[in-house]
């Protein structure tokens, strides 16, 4: 069957219909006539491209790039957008946000673009399959396509992923193959900040990996020897029909199991299995905006100038990283309390807090059951949840509960955010709002918004 894409959607993917429901095409514009098939299994269907035919022109409307800066561009399920001029996507993806938050609360979010197009992403996990190590095409999990770049990634992970490769294919017995559950080496995750740290997801048979470990971790010993930037190397295994990468309980080949990265002028050291913001400089543009844009309002909560102790409560809070950054700017908060889901993430924020010289309490919750009584009573409550939000319990509690005069609510995805203010919005308003690509070349957004307590 063949179609045509009939419009550019928020994702940057071409749309088009069959049978009146919606279906996203990676790479595809306007115009373009799609080939494809819908797998049918049991009650569950698959959309598959078979072929796109590209249209001579694509509309007035939509400006394409000429140097999409990677040759694996419209084939690679890494950057979906390289296709598009930079300036267009941005425009075309922020937009609809844009007008819902002008519409729905009459704000218009400040927008800022990526500060950096190339070169900002400081986590990328490589698949292997065989001698290939990539990524793998959209909508299709069962193929690895090998990668001879990765622009997004920052320096020097080229480097290493092209030295990984290379041996990858030295000694082809080492990349795990899919078709058998066979082999040793899953997935390489390279995390890149102030230093670095490789992490090799193994199936744990160690003498299939010891010409490829002994090659790496010489090869790496040189060039740590030969440069200030730090590499280090860390195993972690999993059971043969897990795809999962970079998971917990790994153990130090070679340096630290740890990683040190900078967000708003403070140092952390990271864990190797952490989350961390990906585009530590595009988030640190969003955070200090916003909080530049506020500063009249949490200057006076938040400073000396307040008459009471100031207590911030952080709602997802991981390893407590957003919550030192606003100590570090305000001295004179004298409370934390942290909620999250991950106990090892609790563990690192109370570690990461145990010298500060201030009372915090971090603690493991779920926080899609919350106790009524949750302690979430503060000057500030600060708010970074999953893709998912906030969940609808917890928002619930928060706008029964009026527990802040202010809320700072920061999103990697600004529709369940808008999802989430509308639950909030007989309590808080955002008075507040910034926009911000930390994803370029993907569909991807982050926004931050401070809500007041309606009187």
């Amino acid at each position: 069957m063949a179609l045509p894409v009939q419009r550019l959607n928020e994702k940057l993917e071409g749309e088009m219909e069959f049978k009146r429901k919606k279906y996203s095409v990676p790479f595809a514009l306007p115009g373009d006539l799609v080939q494809f098939r819908i797998l049918r299994k049991g009650r569950k269907s698959k959309f598959q491209v078979m072929h796109i035919e590209r249209a001579e022109h694509p509309p007035e409307e939509i400006i394409t790039s000429l140097e999409p800066g990677c040759e694996h561009a419209g084939i690679c399920g890494g950057c979906r957008a390289r296709h598009l001029d930079y300036d267009f996507q941005w425009k075309w993806k922020s937009r609809p946000i844009a007008e819902r938050m002008k519409q729905d609360f009459e704000l218009e979010p400040e927008l800022l673009p990526a500060p950096e197009k190339e070169h900002f992403r400081n986590r990328m996990d490589y698949a292997v399959d065989g001698t290939s190590i990539g990524l793998r095409p959209p909508q299709d999990f069962e193929t690895v396509l090998p990668l001879s770049q990765c622009p997004v990634l920052r320096y020097p992970g080229e480097e290493i992923l092209a030295k990984c490769a290379e041996l990858i294919h030295r000694f082809p017995e080492v990349g795990w193959k899919r078709e058998t559950l066979s082999g040793w080496l899953k997935y390489v995750t390279l995390r890149i900040g102030l230093s670095g740290v490789v992490v090799l997801t193994t199936s744990g048979e160690t003498e299939a990996g010891k010409e490829f470990l002994t090659e790496l971790n010489s090869w790496i010993e040189n060039r740590n020897r030969n440069s200030e930037f730090e590499i280090s190397v860390v195993e972690t295994v999993t059971e043969p029909g897990q795809e999962l990468s970079c998971t917990p309980g790994g153990h130090p080949l070679l340096g630290k199991p740890e990683y040190t990265e900078r967000l708003a002028g403070v140092e952390f050291s990271v864990p190797y299995d952490s989350f961390f913001q990906p585009n530590p400089v595009a988030f640190t543009g969003l955070f200090q905006r916003i909080l530049e844009n506020t500063q009249e309002i949490l200057d006076p909560l938040l400073s000396q100038m307040s008459s009471v102790p100031v207590k911030l409560v952080d709602l997802y809070c991981g390893a407590g990283v957003l919550s030192s950054v606003l100590v570090e700017r305000w001295p004179t908060i004298s409370s934390v309390v942290g909620y999250e889901f991950v106990e090892s993430a609790v563990t690192e924020a109370s570690r990461r807090f145990a010298n500060k010289g201030i009372q915090t309490s971090f603690q493991a919750v779920d926080l899609n059951k919350p106790e009524a009584d949750l302690a979430l009573n503060s000057n500030l409550i600060i708010a970074d949840p999953p893709r998912a939000g906030i969940s609808p319990r917890l928002c619930k509690l928060i706008a029964e509960a009026r527990p802040a005069p202010y809320m700072l609510y920061i999103s990697c995805n600004p529709e369940t955010q808008l999802r989430d203010l509308d639950i909030l919005k007989v309590s808080y308003r955002p008075v507040q709002a910034v926009l911000a690509d930390c994803f370029p070349y993907t569909g991807h957004m982050e926004q931050a918004i401070l809500l007041e307590r309606i009187s």
